[in-house]
C-alpha cells in the first residue's frame, strides 16, 4: 500500500490527517479539526458519485484530501457546487442529487441533510435566521429557496431567466437573476439571458427592486464586499464591474478597458483579482479607476476554481476524468508557492 501523505513533523504534533491510499480502496481515519486552513471543493462528475472535498492549511504544508467520505462514511454525490458558511456550520450544496449536506464546518461531521423543493441547487446565502439557495436548472426551474435556519421550507421566489449566484450585501438578498445561455446549434457560442440583478428583502421575502445593468456583454460572477455587492459582466473589448447598492438599487460602473472576456472575480485585502478566458489573472484596488495593464500571473490548464485568500491566489488545473491540479500563487507577485492534486473538477476554495 503507498501512501501518500503531506505532513510535516511539527505540525503532525499537534493535527493528524485523514490519509488516503492511491489504490483508493482502503482509507485510515484520523482524528483532526479542518481549521486555519482552505477547503476546497471537487465538483465530481455528472453522472458519478465522485465529489468531494478536501483542505490544506494555511502555510500550505499539510494537504487532505476525501474529507467528506472519510469523517462521514458516505459517498457525497455527483457535483458539489458551492459551499456556504454560517457560525460552526458549513453548507455543502450538491446540484445532483439535489441535496445540502449541513456538516460542523471544523470536524466535518454530517449534522443534517436538507432536499425540500430542491431542484439544481446552486448557491448559497444567509440572512438573520435564514438562508437563500438558486435553483436553476437553464430550461424551466430558475428560483430562489427560502428557509429557516432549523431547515424548515418558507418559500420559493421565481425569475423570468436565471438563478445564480446569490449573496448578502447590506442587509438584503441580491440574486444574480441574468446571465449566460448557449447556441442551440453549433457552435455552441454563448449568449446572454439578459442583465438583471434582483434584490430580496429578507424581512418580506419578495422582491424589492429589480437593476438593470448596461447590456455589455454577458454577466459572469458577482460577489459581496463590504456591504455592496459586486458584478462582472464581460465581452469581446472590455470587461465592467458594477457596484451595486442594495438599498437604493443604484449602480456604478468601473470598466476594464483593454481586458476582455473576464470570468471571475474575488476579493482579498480591499483588492479586486478577476481572471479572463486566456488564464490571465489581474488585480486592482476597490474603488480604484486605474486599470491594470499587465496581469500578476497567466495560470496553467483549465482554470476551473479561483479564489484569493489572504495574499495567495488558488487556481485549478481541473480535470474531470482524472483528480485535478491547483496552482497557489503569491498575490503580490505572481510567483508559484505550492503544486498540489485534489480531486476530480475543482471548483471553489473556502477560507475556513
Amino acid at each position: 500500500m503507498n501512501i501518500r501523505k503531506i505532513l510535516t513533523l511539527a505540525f503532525a504534533t499537534t493535527l493528524l490527517f485523514n490519509v488516503s491510499c492511491t489504490n483508493e480502496t482502503t482509507e485510515e481515519i484520523l482524528e483532526v479539526t479542518f481549521e486555519n486552513g482552505v477547503l476546497i471543493t471537487n465538483e465530481g462528475g455528472f453522472t458519478t458519485p465522485t465529489a468531494e472535498v478536501s483542505f490544506v492549511t494555511n502555510d500550505l504544508s499539510a494537504l487532505a484530501n476525501k474529507i467528506y467520505s472519510g469523517k462521514n462514511n458516505e459517498v457525497l454525490g455527483n457535483v458539489l457546487q458551492t459551499i456556504g458558511f454560517d457560525s460552526d456550520k458549513a453548507y455543502l450544496v450538491s446540484n445532483v442529487p439535489n441535496k445540502i449536506d449541513i456538516v460542523n464546518r471544523y470536524t466535518f461531521k454530517k449534522q443534517a441533510t436538507v432536499t425540500t423543493n430542491l431542484q439544481n441547487p446552486r448557491y448559497i446565502a444567509f440572512s438573520g435566521s435564514q438562508y437563500y439557495v438558486t435553483n436553476n436548472n437553464f430550461f424551466d426551474v430558475m428560483k430562489l429557496n427560502v428557509y429557516n435556519k432549523d431547515n424548515s421550507f418558507v418559500k420559493s421566489i421565481s425569475f423570468a431567466r436565471s438563478a445564480e449566484k446569490v449573496v448578502e450585501a447590506g442587509g438584503n438578498i441580491v440574486v444574480q437573476t441574468d446571465g449566460v445561455t448557449y447556441e442551440s446549434t453549433p457552435p455552441y457560442s454563448e449568449l446572454p439571458t439578459g442583465y438583471t440583478i434582483t434584490i430580496v428583502k429578507p424581512s418580506t421575502n419578495v422582491v424589492d427592486k429589480t437593476v438593470t445593468l448596461p447590456s455589455n456583454g454577458i454577466i459572469r460572477d458577482l460577489i459581496s464586499y463590504s456591504g455592496d455587492a459586486y458584478v462582472l459582466a464581460s465581452d469581446n473589448t472590455n470587461s465592467y464591474i458594477y457596484k451595486i447598492n442594495s438599498t437604493t438599487g443604484t449602480f456604478t460602473t468601473t470598466t476594464l478597458t483593454a481586458i476582455p472576456q473576464a470570468q471571475k472575480l474575488r476579493v482579498d485585502g480591499n483588492k479586486f483579482y478577476f481572471t479572463n478566458s486566456s488564464n490571465k489573472i489581474y488585480s486592482m484596488t476597490v474603488g480604484s479607476t486605474t486599470v491594470p495593464t499587465t496581469p500578476i500571473v497567466t495560470t496553467t490548464g483549465n482554470l476551473y476554481g479561483f479564489n484569493v485568500i489572504d495574499g495567495k491566489i488558488f487556481a485549478s488545473d481541473a480535470s474531470f476524468t482524472a483528480d485535478s491540479k491547483v496552482n497557489v500563487y503569491n498575490a503580490t507577485n505572481g510567483s508559484l508557492l505550492k503544486t498540489f492534486t485534489t480531486g476530480i473538477g475543482t471548483n471553489g476554495f473556502y477560507k475556513n
